[in-house]
């Protein structure tokens, strides 16, 4: 009974840590999809693109965490929110004044791709 115990335990911990890792390929597919396409909206130089997956990065690592967390779905909107508007100030901090008239310009393309992305 104890080796099954102990096979069920180890079982249930590679099973964790595979969802976990999981996750994170998930999440680092995703930024880097979605800073490709605003390399390419943008003309974003190296430097930039590198500032630009680290945010988009920490932004959906933190956009999975409060989806998972759960809870009343105005609490949950409001936390996106703060998560919105902190993406988008990191953004705007790292990209010039024209680059960010573009992006204010694709906003409802690059939501949409966002979207798709954070449901798979």
């Amino acid at each position: 009974m104890n080796k099954l115990k102990t096979m069920l335990s180890a079982i249930a911990l590679l099973l964790m840590f595979s969802t976990a890792a999981m996750a994170q390929d998930a999440i680092a597919a995703g930024a880097k999809t979605v800073t490709e396409q605003l390399k390419t909206q943008l003309a974003l130089n190296d430097s930039q693109t590198a500032k630009v997956l680290e945010i988009n990065r920490t932004y959906l690592k933190k956009l999975n965490e409060t989806k998972l967390a759960g809870g009343a779905k105005v609490d949950q909107a409001k936390k996106l929110k703060v998560l919105d508007t902190d993406r988008e100030a990191k953004i705007k901090s790292v990209i010039s004044a024209d680059q960010y008239k573009i992006y204010v310009a694709n906003r409802g393309l690059n939501t949409k791709k966002l979207a798709e992305i954070t449901k798979e």
